[in-house]
């Protein structure tokens, strides 16, 4: 086997029985990396978040009183990972947007109706079909 079909046949990726073309998994690839990298980004500010609200309620307690502090925390910790959770979601599906992913399968687009509280999944919402390759399926993981 030479090097060309060595390469071809590991960049072969499979959803739902139908073989995707270099095109198609080089846009698989792209959304993919769009959508980690703003997942690796939303979860570094949370992070960074959750220290500074800790550091600053800490001060508050040694200050007022520790009732105070831990009430600060609590409320600032629960408004960052509900803005990182909505956040994220609104990342997910604006990825899809701007790459225009369409499916394999039935041709139509796979952002449907936007939605706050839930990210988009892998299969397609028209045909039920897997849509979205994993990372191991695109040998990233």
């Amino acid at each position: 086997m030479t090097e060309q079909q060595q390469s071809a046949g590991a960049s072969k990726v499979v959803l739902a029985g139908k073989v995707l073309d270099t095109d198609e998994v080089a846009v698989q690839r792209a959304v993919r990396r769009a959508r980690t990298r703003g997942a690796t980004l939303l979860l570094t500010l949370l992070v960074v978040g959750l220290v500074a609200v800790f550091v600053t309620s800490f001060w508050i307690s040694r200050n007022a009183s520790g009732e105070t502090g831990l009430g600060f925390f609590l409320l600032l910790a629960a408004l960052l990972f509900i803005m990182v959770y909505f956040g994220n979601n609104y990342w997910q599906w604006r990825v899809l947007q701007a790459f225009d992913m369409r499916c394999p399968h039935c041709g139509e687009a796979l952002v449907g109706p936007f939605r706050w509280t839930k990210r988009p999944g892998y299969a397609c919402p028209h045909c039920g079909k897997d849509a979205l390759a994993t990372a191991r399926q695109l040998g990233e993981g």
